[in-house]
């Protein structure tokens, strides 16, 4: 098997915690290589392994204290037979005035039927980039003749203005 498939099976193979072990490992290997290229002495075996042992004794210290956070993973929920689901989402980063953003249209088994995304310069706020890819969401959808859709999108402000039937007069 090539490179990339068997670290892929490696990892898919270990703890979280023998992961930690054989990362650190090959960093310290490759380190000691550096060394050893730029003539700057290297290491034996032992040397290296006391290394690693240390390191990862101070890297579980360190997350003894750190504070555990749970992060909650909402997972894609399908939609009905013969409806269309289109995920929106955008980045907005404010300092320079830049976004991305993404959408992806899957149908009822979770096939991809379209996706997308663009890099937008000159954004005003997240809230106007949040309404660009929500714009092109439903725009694809009509362009696509797709019968029923749900749009679905993190921006509560921009999804409740989408339910609205009144016209928006915060211009």
């Amino acid at each position: 098997m090539g490179f990339l498939q068997w670290l892929t099976w490696v990892f898919s193979q270990s703890s979280a915690s023998q992961c930690r072990i054989f990362c650190c490992a090959l960093w310290a290997i490759w380190g000691d290589r550096n060394d050893r290229v730029q003539k700057k002495g290297s290491k034996f075996g032992k040397e290296i392994g006391r290394f690693v042992n240390s390191y990862i004794s101070e890297l579980n210290e360190i997350d003894k204290y750190r504070p555990q956070i749970s992060i909650t993973i909402n997972k894609w929920r399908k939609p009905p037979d013969r409806v269309v689901k289109i995920n929106f989402d955008a980045a907005y980063d404010g300092r320079s005035n830049k976004s991305v953003v993404g959408i992806v249209a899957r149908d009822n088994e979770g096939t991809v039927l379209l996706s997308c995304s663009e890099i937008h310069q000159r954004v005003a706020s997240a809230f106007a980039v949040e309404a660009l890819v929500c714009r092109k969401a439903i725009q694809n959808g009509i362009y696509m003749q797709w019968e029923k859709v749900i749009i679905k999108g993190d921006s509560l402000s921009i999804i409740r203005k989408c339910k609205t039937e009144s016209p928006d007069k915060s211009l």
